[in-house]
């Protein structure tokens, strides 16, 4: 990688190194990427292979392990994308009239994005050089796209042969202390050895959340949806092995995703359940945290409740968490008064089976709100936005809507409430 600058008063300073040379390996090993650098940076005795001009050159370093090299780089890696065609892939079901907002259609299957951004990945376009550097770099902790421990059924999923076996590549990330998050996408009568691959991956991985497979209207009709029986099953089963698990690990390591509980109309399980939460982002004990966090930012207000005025406001959610918010709604007005009017969304965009918040689209949202009375100001999730940030300026919805023609259409005022019961609370009860 070329080097865009070197810090003064640096070791790489003292050393000469000059800026546009590359440096290409840390004791004998290619430099890749930046992952590189910050793994060497933090040891106290290296080569560092650079070359300068034509000449290469070797420097062997020695260090205290928080002394900074004091390189900077202009390179970025390209994002490894998926080779899959999975039966039940999100991108392969988006809109064809090309309304999508491009980002939405990046297939990011890159192992190093895994370990920044938490995302999952499914590991099949992934060298043995791949997971070696994994286990000499130790990038942990890792998220896997699993889906069933029977690789027969996975690569059927995945639509693709692969060599490796998954329960292989998981044993060796486990032997190598590399801490694994991993999910299965549930999808009825194709993964149906769930109970297996529960008690396959709890060998190996730090968590497991089984997801309800989301299907769009463009999806692929062989695939079921979950229904509320299946659900109630799901849950069933997932509930059982916690028990066992906890009684075994000290952990219930395996959780069903909220939805799951929001399709059987069952309570979602207290928040002690849910332990340190490994799984937010598989939508796992999202709805259980925003039910602690909202009664206890709730406390804050109570004892100035007379100097609080909610006025008529709306709230635009998900179909899926509807009378979760209602709920909320009616607390907050029982209170202190007002009015919260809580509209919940039907997806036309990607179609009505899909019920959660973060894919509810500007103009659905517009279409079904515009004759409503929406009262002074109407409050969206900032998830249904392109940067998740509560500001809304600049940002697109899924559709490619922008959060100002958004606003113009609606002719109110909206508020981007950040993704948190805190935020929700405070947006409600304080006018900013």
């Amino acid at each position: 990688m070329k080097i865009s600058r070197v810090l003064k008063n640096s070791i790489a300073c003292e050393l000469g190194i000059k800026s546009g040379s590359q440096v290409l390996a840390f004791d004998g090993h290619e430099m890749v990427d930046l992952f590189d650098y910050d793994f060497y940076n933090g040891e106290e005795e290296f080569v560092l292979t650079i070359k300068e001009g034509s000449e290469v050159v070797d420097y062997e370093i020695e260090k205290d392990f928080d002394e900074d090299l004091g390189l900077e780089f202009e390179d970025t890696f390209k994002i490894r994308q998926c080779k899959n065609k999975c039966i039940f892939c999100f991108v392969d079901q988006l809109p064809k009239d090309g309304r999508v907002r491009e980002t939405l259609k990046i297939k990011d299957d890159d192992y190093r994005h895994s370990v920044i951004y938490s995302n999952f990945i499914t590991m099949t376009n992934m060298t043995d050089e791949d997971f070696d550097r994994i286990a000499r770099l130790n990038l942990s902790p890792l998220y896997i796209s699993v889906h069933t421990t029977d690789d027969e059924v996975r690569q059927m999923m995945m639509g693709r042969k692969y060599d490796d076996s998954i329960n292989e590549r998981l044993e060796f990330l486990a032997e190598e202390g590399i801490e694994v998050h991993a999910q299965i996408v549930y999808c009825p009568f194709v993964n149906e050895d769930l109970e297996d691959s529960i008690e396959d991956l709890a060998e190996t991985c730090a968590s497991l959340a089984i997801v309800p497979v989301g299907l769009t209207k463009n999806s692929n009709p062989n695939l079921k949806p979950v229904t509320r029986e299946i659900a109630e099953n799901v849950i069933k089963l997932v509930e059982k092995k916690q028990k066992h698990f906890l009684e075994l690990y000290g952990t219930r390591f395996v959780w069903a995703a909220d939805e799951f509980y929001l399709i059987a109309e069952k309570n979602i399980p207290p928040h002690k359940n849910y332990e340190d939460y490994p799984q937010t982002g598989n939508g796992v004990g999202l709805l259980s945290k925003f039910d602690k966090a909202f009664f206890d930012e709730l406390k804050n207000f109570e004892k100035n409740s007379k100097d609080i005025e909610i006025g008529n406001i709306s709230v635009a959610t998900g179909m899926g968490t509807l009378e979760f918010i209602k709920e909320k709604a009616k607390i907050l007005t029982d209170k202190f008064g007002g009015t919260i009017n809580v509209f919940g969304v039907e997806n036309e965009f990607f179609g009505r089976s899909v019920t959660v918040t973060g894919l509810v689209v500007g103009s659905d949202i517009i279409n079904q709100l515009r004759e409503k009375d929406i009262g002074e100001r109407l409050l969206i999730s900032s998830v249904m936005l392109k940067d998740g940030g509560d500001s809304g300026k600049d940002d697109l919805f899924l559709d490619n809507m922008t959060f100002e023609q958004f606003q113009k259409e609606l002719k109110t005022s909206v508020i981007v409430v950040d993704n948190s019961a805190k935020d929700f609370v405070r947006k409600i009860l304080k006018k900013n």
